[in-house]
């Protein structure tokens, strides 16, 4: 059984706001009186070996065995309920409601409706798969945040919010009162430490760097690899930081910098000189990676590809860059063709896939439309947090890095980030808090991106 509370928003008789209203807010109805498992004590684990010969064969675990297995893990006491609390806090912001803007393409409001109606398809799964889920669904943006984060103190799981300021309450929070926060949207060192109830959904920024140089390096000399940045303080950083991870990386003496750095002079995008000045490997591949990652950096982003594509000339060239060269309106399939440009990326939809085809169909026939990112987005998070939530009670969080399944558009690598100095060992004490750090590198091969 599967209850979700009701939100209500203000209506002004619009019909196309009634209906984006109502395909956001419907409430999912169930059956009464569903138990999660309709026998703990006979559900069996099995583990069949076919390789080493053994007088057993095969080796069960009861639940209780299991749930034993799981506190020396975690030195942590294994919680199996037959209901689970679950909050939503979603920023709808019905204090400021305007119908306009569920109209307009892209706004905050379609963005976290369609994210609002993936979780409902996750929760409507989940039922079928025997969940018994007490769900109440909150606007994060309107008055009273923590009246009604109040309300949450005998809940298993808080989702969200969006807003840093009030994720940073809602951690503290949840810390205070042991109760799993889960944040969607944000990934910051700063929003809380020494909270092992707290986990980040969003990789960051240096998992990004990471993600991009441990291909690079798997793949290509560090005599290959050149590292691309204007001249100024922002850029130096980054490049610094992608030396450091190499020389880290490669076990070599801290200061040393085993990559090329090459810095672009902003006037040759402009003009005729040469941007690259002849730098490509005769008879090799000329790595380049481009660091910058924010909307702020496109305009270099582009010109810096345009030039690359015009000075190459017959050298064979790749090039690693951040989600905003996919994302970017300037930067054409042609660049990434030609210049064999590779992208690290959180989330990737593959719509050849039959899983994907499956929602996007049921997700049409559910809400007569097409469901963007966010919706897929929603549906990943909350199958992703339920069945963990399912599988090992209130304590999920600290077996999470044992589920690898591959979802819609991602899978998740959540780890531990330790406090600092302290080894990131297989231990659960001094535990800053989680961290999702699933990235794939997305490459365009036969006419379309994919996933290597």
């Amino acid at each position: 059984m599967i209850l979700v509370q009701n939100l209500h928003l203000p209506l002004n008789g619009n019909k196309i706001t009634f209906i984006l209203v109502v395909m956001c807010l419907l409430v999912v109805s169930c059956k009464p009186k569903q138990k999660l498992v309709n026998d703990r004590s006979t559900r069996v684990i099995t583990n069949n070996t076919t390789k080493a010969k053994s007088k057993v064969d095969t080796i069960q675990w009861t639940e209780e065995i299991l749930v034993n297995e799981i506190s020396k893990m975690t030195d942590q006491p294994v919680e199996l309920k037959d209901q689970y609390k679950i909050a939503l806090f979603i920023p709808f912001n019905t204090g400021n409601y305007n119908s306009n803007d569920f109209v307009k393409q892209g706004s905050s409001e379609i963005r976290f409706a369609n994210y609002y109606n993936g979780i409902k398809m996750a929760l409507e799964n989940l039922k079928q798969e025997g969940a018994n889920f007490y769900v109440n669904v909150f606007d994060s943006d309107s008055e009273n945040f923590e009246a009604k984060l109040n309300q949450c103190t005998d809940y298993d799981v808080v989702i969200g919010p969006y807003s840093r300021n009030r994720l940073k309450t809602a951690a503290d929070f949840c810390k205070k009162n042991e109760i799993v926060n889960i944040s969607p949207w944000q990934a910051s060192s700063k929003i809380t430490s020494d909270n092992p109830f707290h986990v980040q959904l969003r990789p960051n920024q240096t998992d990004y760097y990471e993600a991009i140089l441990q291909d690079a390096i798997t793949k290509y000399s560090a005599e290959q690899i050149f590292l691309l940045g204007r001249p100024d303080k922002t850029d130096r950083g980054r490049i610094g930081y992608f030396q450091k991870m190499a020389s880290a990386m490669q076990n070599l003496p801290k200061g040393q910098k085993p990559l090329n750095e090459y810095s672009i002079e902003l006037d040759s995008l402009d003009n005729e000189a040469l941007t690259y000045d002849n730098i490509f490997i005769d008879g090799d591949v000329s790595v380049f990676i481009l660091p910058q990652w924010s909307s702020e950096d496109e305009g270099f982003l582009y010109d810096c590809l345009r030039k690359l594509a015009i000075e190459k000339t017959n050298h064979s060239v790749v090039v690693y860059g951040m989600p905003i060269m996919i994302d970017s309106d300037r930067i054409s399939f042609d660049y990434f063709q030609n210049l064999n440009i590779k992208v690290a990326r959180a989330k990737w939809v593959d719509r050849t896939d039959p899983k994907v085809q499956s929602f996007r169909s049921s997700y049409f026939q559910r809400f007569n439309a097409l469901p963007v990112s966010d919706a897929l987005d929603g549906y990943d998070m909350m199958l992703y947090i339920g069945r963990n939530l399912i599988k090992d009670g209130k304590t999920f969080q600290f077996t999470l890095d044992q589920d690898r399944e591959r979802y819609l558009q991602t899978a998740f690598d959540v780890q531990k980030v330790m406090q600092e100095g302290e080894e990131r060992l297989d231990n659960f004490n001094n535990i800053n808090y989680f961290q999702n750090r699933q990235l794939d590198i997305i490459s365009f091969e036969r006419d379309r991106l994919i996933r290597n």
